[in-house]
């Protein structure tokens, strides 16, 4: 799929003005484009007084992942929230200016290294764990206090809805049959996956994990809501390309429980990957609900939603 919207572009003086009221000492040296990002747009800029992270917001995410990192700042690994203007009154977009991670994400780590430390995994599933402590009374869009602000539909109320709308231009009608059986033939298992909402990142792949210092850090936090226990699991455990794949084995499995069950008061039952996997069918239809949606993707979807139900 291609960008959501298109690159904010600016240049050396007008992010000199950008960062001034977070300090006027500082003096841009250079600016680098973040091209690893769906939605918003991201620069690396060096300064006199070191490197700094400048996100400017294309869409209304900038108060919900500000209100995110701002709650989370001593409770799991993000990089810092220095400074946050969303009055859009020197600038026509709503930006942040943040700590910068040198380091790289997950993904880039794996495809680098060629190993999965266990001790990564372990803590990311900690840090999930930390985050399932906010808990809320339904699924719900969240505001700039993290409080409710729209209820959504429960995981199943939500697929069954996705699977009368646009996902039903690109899936097989025999794949859509099969799970609305499979939603039908198993309340039990959505009593247990609807049977709590937390505070989710929303978008817990691979490439909003970041690695730097041998510790794993949660960036991005732009699509966060109350959601189910098992959504990020099951985005964090979403197939991956074969190169990437190869490394999630039993092991790295078994360390993310370990280290989700070191923090919770409540440890994951035995089938927590099954359930995590078929929660996030509901993310994947999500991602069905654009235009021009690649045969590929597709595909790859209609594969994973078939794994997860039987």
């Amino acid at each position: 799929m291609e960008r959501l919207n298109d690159y904010i572009i600016t240049d050396k003086k007008e992010i000199s003005l950008l960062l001034a009221p977070f300090d006027s000492s500082l003096t841009v040296l250079d600016f680098s484009l973040i091209k690893d990002s769906m939605s918003n747009t991201g620069y690396m800029v060096s300064t006199n007084s070191g490197k700094y992270l400048l996100k400017l917001y294309s869409n209304t995410t900038d108060k919900i992942e500000t209100a995110a990192y701002l709650y989370l700042k001593d409770k799991i690994n993000i990089p810092e929230l220095l400074f946050y203007d969303g009055s859009k009154e020197r600038f026509p977009f709503a930006y942040a200016i943040m700590e910068f991670l040198d380091g790289l994400t997950l993904i880039q780590y794996l495809r680098t290294n060629l190993k999965y430390p266990l001790e990564i995994v372990y803590e990311i599933g900690g840090m999930c764990a930390s985050m399932r402590k906010r808990k809320y009374a339904r699924d719900a869009i969240l505001d700039d206090k993290l409080n409710i602000s729209k209820e959504l539909p429960k995981t199943r109320e939500k697929i069954l809805g996705l699977l009368s709308e646009k996902p039903a231009e690109y899936l097989k009608p025999e794949i859509i049959e099969d799970l609305r059986g499979f939603i039908k033939e198993n309340s039990e298992i959505f009593d247990v996956i609807e049977a709590e909402s937390v505070l989710c990142h929303g978008d817990l792949g691979y490439g909003n994990i970041m690695i730097s210092g041998g510790e794993a850090y949660l960036i991005d936090f732009e699509f966060a809501y109350s959601g189910s226990i098992y959504n990020d699991i099951g985005r964090f455990f979403r197939r991956k390309d074969p190169d990437v794949q190869t490394f999630i084995n039993s092991s790295v499995c078994e360390a993310f429980a370990q280290g989700y069950n070191s923090v919770s008061s409540i440890p994951l039952t035995s089938n927590w990957l099954a359930l995590a996997r078929i929660c996030d069918i509901n993310s994947m239809l999500c991602l069905l609900t654009y235009d021009n949606v690649s045969r590929k993707w597709v595909e790859d979807i209609e594969r994973d939603i078939l794994y997860a139900i039987n």
